[in-house]
């Protein structure tokens, strides 16, 4: 976790061309789902540190992060990162500013997704 947030892309497109090709109808499949699934598991994640289980926790955010990493979510991916490293430690109140960043950066991927239509 060497790299910082601000020099992550929100959403880098050449990562998902790289995997599924350039097939525009496809990767925007690929985006949908992946903010599909993103709302889910951000529900769970949220769940999840309510009620302080972060053996649930650190899960949620790892099996989104290999999401966000094929979508070239970078930001997000380096965000679900840092809430695993903080689900070890159980440090609640570092999580809580995490998820809040998490929340704005799958807003910011929406919105950059709807422009670009």
């Amino acid at each position: 976790m060497n790299t910082q947030p601000d020099e992550l892309k929100t959403l880098n497109r050449s990562t998902i061309i790289d995997l599924v090709g350039d097939e525009p109808d496809k990767i925007k499949k690929f985006h949908s789902e992946f903010l599909a699934q993103a709302a889910s598991v951000l529900k769970t994640i949220v769940k999840s540190f309510n009620i302080n289980d972060f053996g649930e926790l650190k899960s949620q955010a790892h099996f989104l992060k290999t999401s966000a990493r094929a979508v070239g979510a970078e930001r997000s991916a380096y965000f679900l990162e840092t809430i695993e490293h903080y689900s070890l430690a159980k440090n609640k109140a570092a999580i809580k500013q995490v998820i809040i960043k998490l929340n704005s950066e799958f807003i910011a991927i929406k919105k950059e997704l709807t422009n670009g239509e």
